[in-house]
């Protein structure tokens, strides 16, 4: 799925590799999490505008 981050002065940065999806942090980070990739690209808060693509959800495991 392709994650479209809209920055602040107007660009546009496409992310469009199978799988990519992005995560939006409480403090107002985002973080682009690309498919097979180890690490995922970060936006500090106030560096990105918009979003639009998959949000990946966070599942939580209890383990007992």
């Amino acid at each position: 799925m392709t994650v479209t981050v809209t920055l602040p002065d107007g660009a546009v940065d496409k992310y469009m590799r199978f799988g990519d999806s992005y995560v939006k942090h409480i403090d107002g980070r985002l973080d682009v999490v690309r498919g097979g990739a180890k690490q995922a690209h970060t936006y500090a808060s106030g560096e990105w505008a918009d979003v639009e693509g998959d949000e990946k959800g966070w599942k939580k495991r209890i383990w007992s």
